[in-house]
């Protein structure tokens, strides 16, 4: 896992004349896909660094906190932890962003170590998940073996590389964090013995602490306490389906367990956004909001719920389709709204030219339908921001005068008044621009047919 370290003249020249005050960070990127990088701590922007023709950067930091942070170079992140005084330099390739990425410099060391535990966890993805379904004693051999195959490299590094407290604390939990998720996913795949694997796995699931601030913006240990909260929640009569019970048994559970703020917001959004995109009946969400509320005491998040929640209200059958800003393809404003062919059916549809398989399907089927059932219109909206990409692709894929081609004036706002959570949602008006159907891309032919 140690990745070899060629620390050059200038690079320990650069070092020497660190005062301990700053941070440094500079480098190189290898056909960068932009002109800057972003360094986030707690997912807010402290620096912005251009990146010049050469793809190199360099800038100082200063008055930071010893913890983790994120280097971002869109559309591609990676953690960082970065103490006070650190010199890293690094190097990389937008094209293999992470298996690249390499650090050197002071600080080097304990960030290399975490790109690789990064990495051995993306090796042993499948095959872990192809264990699923073997007896809880090989798929606890397994866990162990790995477990201890890596503590034991850890301790190794520690002997020769002295760790502070929070390199180790980051370190050690991104070498369990992963595994661990792993058994909450089999004891979740094997809800047959739920309460046998439960007491069976007991060791494991009580060695992580789910208050840990530090972590607190490190989305493995966030995704692992969601996993969590979903086999606490779990009972064979209530099952693991997302239903209004269960999610309000998993609200209970963060409630009750988890007391540092920040990552009890986080999971109460998150459990709050997963259930209410996916429930479709307004007298369940309707009670979901008034206990969420009841338990959620940030007001950020409370009103970005309920946002979410009249957003939903608002997007139903049988209500006038929102109205949204579109440029068409003149790059003129349009209101969809105004822009409904009032002498058909409309069916509107959305898609990136950076999802290409959904865009062949899409572009497929629109075509194939708009050929054949000469009573509905369709308006194809692209959520991309480039103009020319978005028209270049449209172009060169339809010619008929049964289809309208629109980009988002602002991604943002439209996602969220067409609750937006997938590129497959697909909504269906009267010709007074009436919803009388929400739907998805995998339904569409079949709705259309039968219509």
């Amino acid at each position: 896992m140690f990745r070899s370290i060629a620390v050059c003249l200038l690079i320990t020249f650069f070092i020497g004349c660190n005062n301990h005050n700053k941070t440094f960070i500079s480098g190189k990127i290898i056909k960068p896909t932009n002109n800057e990088i972003l360094i986030l701590k707690d997912e807010k922007i402290i620096k912005k660094i251009t990146i010049n023709n050469e793809g190199v950067f360099s800038s100082s930091l200063e008055n930071l906190n010893n913890g983790l942070y994120n280097f971002i170079h869109l559309p591609e992140f990676q953690y960082l932890i970065i103490n006070k005084g650190d010199s890293l330099v690094l190097r990389l390739n937008s094209l293999d962003f992470d298996e690249s990425l390499v650090f050197s410099g002071l600080g080097a060391s304990k960030n290399n170590y975490l790109i690789d535990v990064f990495l051995e966890h993306e090796k042993e993805e499948n095959f872990l998940k192809s264990k699923y379904k073997s007896s809880k004693i090989e798929f606890k051999s397994i866990i162990d073996s790995l477990t201890n195959i890596k503590i034991k490299h850890y301790s190794n590094y520690k002997s020769v590389i002295k760790t502070n407290f929070i390199s180790d604390l980051i370190i050690s939990h991104a070498i369990l964090i992963p595994l661990y998720s792993h058994i909450e996913n089999f004891i979740i795949l094997n809800k047959e013995n739920h309460t046998e694997n439960i007491d069976y796995f007991k060791k494991y699931r009580e060695s992580i602490g789910l208050n840990i601030s530090e972590l607190s913006h490190f989305k493995p240990y966030l995704d692992y306490i969601t996993l969590k909260s979903i086999n606490e929640s779990f009972s064979l009569d209530k099952g693991y389906d997302y239903n209004l019970n269960f999610n309000l048994e998993r609200l209970n559970y963060i409630n009750d367990q988890v007391s540092d703020q920040t990552i009890k917001t986080k999971l109460l959004r998150f459990i709050a956004y997963e259930y209410l995109l996916e429930e479709k009946l307004l007298i369940n969400i309707d009670q979901f909001i008034y206990e969420f509320l009841k338990i959620s005491e940030n007001n950020s998040t409370n009103n970005e719920v309920s946002v979410l929640y009249d957003n939903i209200t608002a997007l139903q059958e049988g209500k006038l389709l929102p109205k949204i800003n579109l440029y068409d393809e003149n790059n003129i404003i349009n209101d969809i709204g105004l822009q409904i062919n009032f002498n058909k059916k409309n069916i509107i549809v959305f898609w990136s030219y950076d999802q290409n398989a959904h865009q062949v399907n899409l572009f497929n089927k629109v075509n194939l339908l708009s050929m054949k059932y000469f009573n509905y219109h369709f308006n194809l909206i692209n959520i991309n921001d480039d103009s020319y990409k978005w028209k270049n692709n449209y172009l060169n894929n339809f010619n008929s005068n049964r289809i309208d081609n629109f980009r988002a004036v602002n991604f943002e706002s439209m996602s969220k008044k067409m609750v937006l959570n997938n590129l497959n949602k697909v909504l269906i008006t009267d010709k007074k621009g009436v919803i009388i159907k929400i739907t998805t891309l995998a339904d569409l032919e079949k709705i259309v047919i039968t219509d």
